[in-house]
């Protein structure tokens, strides 16, 4: 009895699919955020304009290999082949037909996957030249989907060149890769290139919050804008994190996800704590700095990356200052607004300051033998540093009174006279 509950459980186990496979995109529409790139290729599909090489480049988690196998399964599948009309209004794989199926059930025998991570080698481009010859079994291309293309050998690259030069007319192949510099630029000038952007928070939390209705699964804006932010413009990374926190908030069934708990799994200091910061440098409160500063020792948060979110809080008040606006600042509209009207207590010129210091301390810390007190000394002079900046103004203003007195004792003079 204890084996066949064992048996049940490990098959429970092995039954869940995560997140970021289970609603992978499988059409271009469900792409996020990359529309200049799916559009294009939706084009091509439409107008037979089909290149032999295309490069897909961008940082981690933005679609580049997803969208290379829906492009794959596209130009294979027997309704956009075969009917003009499909092919015309929809251009996306159908996901019903034997391509689509055996491509899903990862029977194709016309599409390839390769890691160029662990094949990188003279002998393995070979392989791969010597079987591009052969035409496909059945449908119209053979397609190649390399990753981590830039990790091929340069002897490789050479190899490969030729190939891509005057290759089949049935080969397709499809790189990606997260380093484009590294590619050489005889390989990338044959291939057409499109740039992935990075995600932004409002995209990945609404993709998030789709997620979460289909999951059944209750969850705050909040929450969703904290994850988005600590995916940095990543949707795999973003829901990777969404199945921590899921798994974190589950007890006995019970799915309970607030603010405080996510930010406790994701090790992520609140806001409010910056905000302390810059109500300490307006008040000149050096008891309510150094609290900071203990709150971030006790709590085990990493210094390096409490300073450089603190640059970050002074950036944004930057961004308002000069934009005269928070639109261009990644968090909710809640803390928009909070920007918008603490701005007013800074000067540009005090705030450069406040960057500066923060930066400089930041590059140094890690080798300092006690980053607590480098971090207290910071915070201690972040306020002398407004101080300063708020002496300065008043400087600069008693000047320009005393010109402007200056200005009209002269211009009465010249009156009298």
């Amino acid at each position: 009895m204890a084996l066949q509950n064992f048996t049940a459980s490990k098959r429970f186990e092995m039954n869940y699919t995560v997140i970021a496979r289970k609603y992978r995109p499988q059409k271009f529409s469900d792409i996020t955020a990359q529309e200049h790139i799916t559009r294009t290729l939706q084009n091509a599909i439409r107008t037979g304009r089909i290149a032999h090489g295309y490069i897909f480049s961008g940082s981690r988690g933005v679609g580049k290999t997803t969208s290379a196998r829906i492009l794959a399964k596209a130009l294979n599948c027997e309704k956009v082949l075969t009917d003009d009309a499909y092919r015309r209004d929809v251009a996306e794989p159908c996901g019903v037909c034997d391509s689509c199926r055996d491509f899903d059930n990862n029977q194709s025998l016309n599409i390839y996957e390769f890691d160029a991570a662990s094949n990188n080698s003279v002998d393995d481009v070979r392989v791969l030249r010597d079987n591009v010859r052969y035409g496909p079994q059945k449908g119209r291309y053979k397609i190649y989907i390399i990753d981590e293309f830039h990790m091929l050998s340069t002897a490789a690259f050479n190899a490969f060149l030729k190939t891509l030069e005057e290759p089949p007319p049935h080969a397709v192949f499809i790189f990606a890769t997260t380093e484009l510099h590294k590619v050489p630029a005889t390989i990338s000038s044959r291939c057409q290139k499109f740039i992935y952007k990075r995600i932004a928070v409002p995209d990945i939390a609404a993709r998030l919050k789709e997620i979460c209705a289909a999951e059944n699964i209750a969850i705050d804006d909040d929450s969703l804008n904290l994850i988005a932010r600590k995916a940095d413009g990543a949707m795999r990374d973003a829901q990777s994190l969404l199945d921590q926190v899921i798994s974190f908030c589950t007890q006995d069934g019970v799915r309970d996800i607030n603010y405080a708990a996510v930010s406790e799994l994701l090790n992520v200091i609140d806001d409010e704590k910056f905000f302390d910061v810059t109500d300490a440098i307006v008040q000149k409160d050096s008891t309510k700095m150094l609290a900071v500063s203990q709150f971030i020792y006790e709590n085990g948060f990493d210094i390096s990356d409490f300073l450089q979110k603190l640059v970050g809080h002074f950036r944004n008040f930057l961004v308002v200052k000069h934009v005269r606006s928070s639109r261009l600042i990644e968090t909710t509209d809640h803390l928009k607004k909070r920007y918008e009207q603490e701005a007013e207590r800074f000067t540009v010129e005090s705030l450069m300051q406040l960057v500066s210091a923060t930066i400089e301390v930041e590059k140094d810390i890690k080798f300092f033998r006690e980053p607590q007190l480098k971090l207290e000394l910071l915070l201690l002079k972040l306020i002398e540093l407004n101080e300063l900046g708020g002496v300065a103004k008043r400087l600069d203003a008693l000047e320009a009174a005393v010109k402007a007195l200056q200005h009209d004792i002269k211009k009465k003079t010249l009156a009298k006279a």
